[in-house]
């Protein structure tokens, strides 16, 4: 299972300036240490949320076929990003994907914990602790599994649900990418009760491994970074030792 990260940023990595395609007094393509919307590539193929700001990271020879969304909010689910696309099947949960519009694709809606199929993998929605604007909208976690190696997806949302913990109980986990949205050391931030602090996430997998759900090798990667919340990618990266990898746009792995 190939996976590349596009974005790696939280949403307040957007905003007026990105609109106009610049950071600061800087074009966004020559900004440092810039983070694009989350969305992520698996094998060339399989992309969860996608934004336009991440569109340039989709590597030569890429071809999406199925894009699943997590959720509604815009910095994940982008029409005019679908419509580039296109043609592609977008899949989200029935609570909300008629709402989908983008000229040429095909959407298909998704039920808690009934796997489909799609670009070769089997794909199992699991209930997050996230939430929009569309208080009838169910957000998801996703579990993908191909050939042997399973990968649970789990942004946006702070912890695990205990519904999301039963649907995985018997399974072990090759690798998990988390929402690290806080980061270290903010006490008191709103955001706890929807996105993870890096404690969080530290005492989770810790659990996880300790009750064998995620193998001891098995990578744990950290996206979703909020901009006002982290220090740069190299302090990022001094402060948090391997199984932990945090993620960078462009970031290429295996599991």
């Amino acid at each position: 299972m190939k996976i590349r990260f596009l974005g790696t940023g939280a949403a307040d990595w957007w905003d007026s300036d990105l609109e106009r395609g610049v950071i600061g007094s800087q074009p966004w393509h020559e900004a440092p240490g810039r983070r694009r919307l989350t969305s992520t590539l698996f094998d060339g193929s399989l992309l969860i949320d996608g934004h336009r700001s991440a569109l340039d990271m989709l590597p030569d020879g890429a071809r999406v076929t199925d894009v699943f969304y997590t959720h509604s909010h815009s910095d994940h689910y982008d029409p005019a990003a679908l419509g580039r696309l296109a043609p592609v099947t977008a899949w989200a949960h029935e609570s909300w994907a008629g709402e989908i519009d983008a000229p040429g694709a095909a959407v298909r809606p998704l039920r808690l914990f009934e796997k489909t199929e799609a670009a070769g993998f089997a794909v199992t929605p699991l209930p997050s602790n996230h939430s929009t604007e569309r208080p009838y909208e169910t957000t998801l976690h996703f579990l993908l599994e191909k050939e042997g190696k399973r990968l649970l997806y789990a942004t946006d949302g702070a912890w695990l649900l205990n519904a999301e913990m039963h649907a995985l109980r018997g399974l072990e986990l090759d690798g998990v990418v988390f929402d690290a949205t806080i980061g270290d050391a903010h006490p008191g931030d709103y955001r706890v009760f929807e996105h993870n602090s890096l404690d969080m996430v530290r005492l989770m997998c810790a659990t996880m491994r300790k009750t064998g759900m995620l193998k001891a090798s098995a990578p744990v990667f950290l996206t979703h970074l909020a901009r006002t919340l982290h220090p740069d990618q190299a302090a990022l990266e001094r402060e948090n030792a391997a199984p932990f990898v945090i993620c960078s746009d462009g970031l290429e792995a295996e599991i």
